[in-house]
């Protein structure tokens, strides 16, 4: 038989009201913890505390008080310890609770505004035996019955193949993995949203970003404007639309390809940042997050549209220019919140794009992943003509909070584990 300490944790709580719902004159048992003294606090607020006689408990514990409130103060008449404290305070910043509130009510408005729009939100695994191919991406690694998978960096295939399957319009709210540093954008775990529309393209995507991004800031504060520490942004649909070629040419100055022409592209972007041995796609985040990206969104979002046909590797170039592949991005106070794409359907050009980003993937010396073969047999069966977007929902509430990082609207970044 086991010897067990006698218990000091009683079963039972008798509490009949929280302390937002106390009336003054009223009898009520109240349970929280104490944070002074003569002050309980839980979940809905605080109240200070008077008892004719000493009580014996200390700062810190969880117990339940009954009496009567009158006036501002709760005069108690009985009091027992539920819970004594014996550690260090780990409890959160009220600014960081505040936060988490508002989070579960913009994920909550998410659903809501997809929901009244006939999405059906489905869930797909998050270890996978494939992951995504992006170069830049490392994903996390596992093993399982001799097999090895991967934590997903994003929905994006299986999600398509539920397109091939037959459902028209998919949301996905979960969380994404990539082997990242912790920064005030980044963390190697994240909460993503990711959907989809059949017989759509990126441009019925970018009304969906605009009017789902006002309706949050809408529900959460009554207006259509997100506030920062640097400025507002009014949000009202529609956005600005600009093409990556005139935000080149706006902010940096530069009219050439950085694929077609790179020499020119080099040498119109000067030698600050750019070094003549860079390849194209280098060249271009070298001139973009130095002269471009600190000018997007600023006073009123803006949607980046058309880039260069390499940087897109899931996107359908344009009919029209098939240099340049129909994917746009947002922003917002200079913050980058989702990319998009009219999604590429051509099971021989996809394959032939998964199999160049896979000797990229090598080339740069990052570890080589295997093709998801059940992707590309979803886009051999059909899908239908689609439009898509990944948009991080970390980010997407630190804007709307006023938050300066993403570490400030979860309960337990990566920094405090």
């Amino acid at each position: 038989m086991h010897n067990y300490p006698s218990p000091q944790y009683p079963a039972r709580c008798r509490r009949t009201h929280r302390i937002c719902e106390l009336q003054s004159g009223a009898f009520a048992v109240v349970a929280g913890r104490l944070v002074a003294r003569d002050s309980l606090s839980d979940e809905t607020g605080m109240v200070r505390l008077c008892f004719n006689t000493a009580v014996e408990a200390k700062t810190g514990d969880i117990v339940e008080v009954e009496g009567r409130l009158e006036g501002d103060i709760f005069h108690g008449t009985g009091f027992r310890v539920l819970v004594p404290s014996r550690g260090a305070d780990v409890s959160l910043s009220q600014s960081v609770q505040i936060n988490l509130r508002k989070r579960a009510k913009i994920i909550a408005g998410i659903r809501r505004f997809f929901d009244e729009k006939d999405f059906v939100e489905v869930e797909t695994p998050l270890m996978v035996p494939q992951p995504g191919m992006e170069p830049h991406l490392e994903a996390f690694q596992t093993t399982y019955e001799m097999r090895q998978f991967y934590l997903h960096t994003s929905p994006e295939y299986a999600m398509k193949r539920l397109l091939a399957a037959g459902f028209e319009r998919i949301y996905q709210i979960c969380k994404v993995f990539r082997h990242e540093p912790v920064g005030r954008m980044h963390t190697p775990e994240f909460t993503m949203i990711e959907w989809y529309r059949a017989y759509a393209d990126y441009t019925d995507i970018m009304v969906d970003t605009e009017y789902l991004i006002a309706e949050l800031a809408t529900d959460l504060y009554g207006e259509l404007v997100v506030r920062t520490d640097q400025c507002a942004v009014d949000l009202t649909p529609p956005w600005e639309r600009l093409s990556v070629r005139e935000a080149m040419l706006r902010y940096a100055g530069i009219t050439a390809d950085p694929y077609s022409e790179t020499a020119a592209f080099i040498r119109q972007a000067g030698h600050e940042t750019v070094d003549e041995d860079d390849p194209p796609d280098v060249a271009f985040f070298k001139v973009f997050l130095d002269r471009v990206e600190p000018h997007l969104g600023v006073q009123e979002p803006v949607i980046l549209y058309d880039y260069p046909a390499p940087m897109a590797a899931l996107a359908k170039r344009k009919s029209s220019a098939p240099d340049l592949a129909e994917r746009f991005e947002v922003y917002i106070a200079g913050v980058e919140l989702c990319n998009a794409f009219t999604e590429l359907n051509d099971p021989d050009e996809q394959r032939q794009r998964l199999e160049e980003e896979a000797a990229q993937r090598v080339k740069e010396g990052n570890p080589a992943y295997p093709i998801d073969e059940c992707f590309l047999a979803a886009l051999e069966y059909g899908m239908p003509p689609s439009g898509g977007i990944a948009l991080g929902v970390d980010r997407l509430i630190m804007l709307l909070t006023g938050a300066s990082s993403i570490s400030e609207v979860m309960a337990f970044p990566m920094s405090d584990q």
